[in-house]
């Protein structure tokens, strides 16, 4: 009994000792990290707050070395995958933009904040008010009458509502693996990624898609399915670069906590589930074609979630003040990740004159 006892008490001993070293060496990165990317300029600006949007709180970080930069809002993708634990990967953009990272409800440390009972109404209606809100308080406290919106993925579906209903507060729109309409996207992207799948002889992607069969899908768990299928078949990047790790950006970026850290997985179970029927119903067709605000968009070109072809399709369509296409070769959905450095520059040289105009 006594044995047996002791044996218990080293065994928690133990646990209490990985887990005290665990923690210890978390801050230690954290601070490390924050140490590294701190902006050190003496016009630069680093905050970071809860602010009521929508009738929630929902988390911003605006970051910049140059406070007379042009403001560049990030909307990004999921739903519910927060861009912000992502941070250093876009240190590089933050000497020429004052970036602005937005957890959206359902997101990072909003859902962090406010959970699924507190997260309100989850819809894209909503959401396009809230970014509509967020860009206006972005600009009254910057004291700036307009700013560039960046979207990524699912933030297309919303940054294209919000530049279409809202022109005066945007100087241009900056799509990647821009969402035109998910219905056709939907097939084409299956079919794209059976093609790689059978290409790679990827067995367990192979069965994992023929298993739960072509679009469209009755609920965001089976269309989960095919995305994560999407990730281990996608053509890997010209660059040769993959993507920062997820998990050690959550777990050791600064402003999460581990409560957050979590958080930011759980809405990305969460959001889907949520948004699912809107989001697949979506066309942005339906908004016409008409804008007010110069359009840009950068495009994978091997980019099979939001396949390229539609993508074409619908800028050729669009009329706008100002409106390029630029395909990045051999490149695929999440280049905007793995390739922010050319992003920047495509971003200096194309679209941050505009801003000054």
């Amino acid at each position: 009994m006594i044995s047996i006892l002791l044996w218990s008490l080293v065994v928690v001993g133990v646990l209490a000792l990985l887990l005290a070293s665990g923690l210890t060496y978390r801050a230690l990165r954290q601070r490390r990290i924050a140490k590294a990317f701190a902006i050190q300029t003496s016009n630069g600006i680093n905050e970071s707050r809860f602010i009521t949007i929508g009738g929630i709180e929902q988390w911003i970080q605006i970051r910049g070395e140059d406070r007379s930069n042009p403001i560049l809002l990030v909307l990004h993708g999921g739903p519910g995958l927060s861009y912000a634990a992502f941070t250093p990967t876009f240190r590089s953009w933050e000497a020429s933009f004052t970036v602005v990272q937005w957890d959206q409800r359902g997101a990072g440390k909003t859902y962090s904040r406010n959970g699924k009972a507190g997260s309100g109404e989850m819809t894209i209606e909503r959401m396009v008010q809230d970014g509509i809100a967020v860009t206006e308080y972005v600009l009254n406290h910057l004291n700036l009458r307009q700013l560039i919106l960046f979207a990524h993925s699912w933030g297309t579906i919303l940054g294209v509502s919000m530049v279409e209903r809202r022109a005066d507060l945007f100087s241009a729109y900056v799509g990647a693996g821009q969402v035109v309409d998910m219905g056709t996207s939907e097939v084409i992207s299956y079919n794209l990624a059976l093609e790689q799948a059978r290409g790679q002889r990827n067995v367990k992607a192979l069965k994992a898609l023929k298993a739960i069969g072509q679009p469209p899908y009755q609920d965001a768990k089976t269309w989960l399915v095919k995305q994560r299928s999407m990730l281990s078949i996608a053509p890997r990047p010209a660059s040769g670069r993959g993507l920062p790790n997820l998990i050690s950006s959550a777990l050791f970026s600064p402003e999460y906590s581990l409560k957050d850290a979590f958080a930011l997985f759980g809405g990305f179970l969460f959001s889907p589930a949520e948004l699912f029927q809107q989001m697949m119903a979506y066309d942005a067709r339906q908004l016409g074609t008409m804008f007010k605000t110069p359009i840009f968009f950068f495009q994978g070109e091997a980019d099979i979630q939001t396949p390229t072809g539609p993508v074409e399709a619908y800028f050729a369509a669009i009329q706008a003040p100002k409106k390029e296409l630029l395909l990045l070769k051999g490149e695929g959905h999440t280049a905007v990740l793995t390739l922010p450095d050319i992003f920047l520059k495509e971003l200096i040289g194309r679209v941050r004159p505009v801003a000054f105009e």
